[in-house]
């Protein structure tokens, strides 16, 4: 199996080594290939992407002006070549050792089309500031917009796709600057629900000047996306029984009969046996 990821970047020379290494230090019972997508940067980011380039022969990379963050990542992949696509941005970094798990169950699990494995966060200097949750996601409430606003997110950087599943969406619109992500995952779930991973794969790094920082430019745009698709705007009953609620089985009831909550979670036990539950919850407890 073959994973594509993909990195755009623009005047990233900060942190850009970081993610480059924790992409090629991955190692595992799979192919890799590289791709980094830059928009022209002038203040050394390319000279360090081409040091990399020159060392390792599974990266490609282009630099020269793009339409943005979205246009760059369009091009990465329509120069991948992989079974198994992800992209990662230039502030953030993946777990040692995620791919090996990712193409595992990908291999294993052929019904699975697209898989969330756990976002936790880090700082400026790389240092852990919160773990993720695993949390689990109903198909029909993506299609519709819930997630994001509404509800939690889906954290871009610990997302997986199969080549299949970008081909029936061909490219994000270009003429989004923020909430891309947003608009990729209504297009997926339209054909495939998202299946959990109770894995840490990735970290956000949590830092000025980031694009996902401006939070409510992206609600903007997400809300322009909503209209765009006509899509239903909240979930009224749902706010109101989360906010009063307490954890226990009535909760957990009420989702599973009430809203029809179902999800599938892929397991991983400490013997490294992979397994698919059925779950009916909103995440999976500690």
């Amino acid at each position: 199996m073959k994973l594509s990821i993909v990195t755009p970047s623009f005047n990233s020379s900060r942190f850009i080594s970081e993610t480059i290494e924790t992409v090629l230090s991955q190692k595992g019972h799979f192919e890799l290939e590289y791709i980094i997508v830059d928009g022209g940067s002038t203040d050394g980011t390319v000279e360090i992407i081409k040091e990399y380039a020159d060392k390792y022969s599974n990266i490609k990379w282009i630099s020269e002006p793009d339409e943005g963050m979205y246009d760059a990542i369009n091009k990465g992949f329509s120069l991948a070549t992989g079974d198994i696509f992800a992209w990662i941005n230039t502030d953030d970094k993946y777990e040692f050792g995620a791919f090996d798990k990712i193409a595992y169950v990908f291999s294993k699990f052929s019904e699975i089309r697209w898989l969330k494995g756990i976002t936790s966060y880090i700082d400026e200097n790389s240092k852990v500031t919160s773990v993720g949750k695993c949390f689990l996601y109903k198909k029909e409430w993506i299609e519709k917009g819930f997630y994001g606003k509404d509800m939690f997110f889906i954290q871009q950087d610990s997302v997986f796709w199969r080549k299949e599943l970008w081909g029936k969406v061909a490219s994000i619109d270009k003429n989004l600057k923020f909430a891309g992500d947003y608009w990729l995952w209504l297009q997926f779930a339209k054909y495939a629900e998202l299946y959990s991973f109770n894995q840490v794969v990735s970290y956000f790094r949590k830092s000025d000047g980031q694009l996902s920082s401006e939070r409510d430019k992206y609600y903007l745009e997400m809300d322009k996306i909503r209209v765009h698709h006509k899509l239903k705007k909240d979930l009224w009953l749902f706010k109101q029984l989360n906010r009063r609620r307490k954890k226990g089985k009535l909760f957990n009831l009420l989702l599973k009969y009430l809203f029809w909550y179902k999800s599938h979670c892929v397991f991983c036990n400490e013997n490294g046996v992979i397994e698919i539950k059925k779950m009916y919850e909103l995440m999976v407890s500690k």
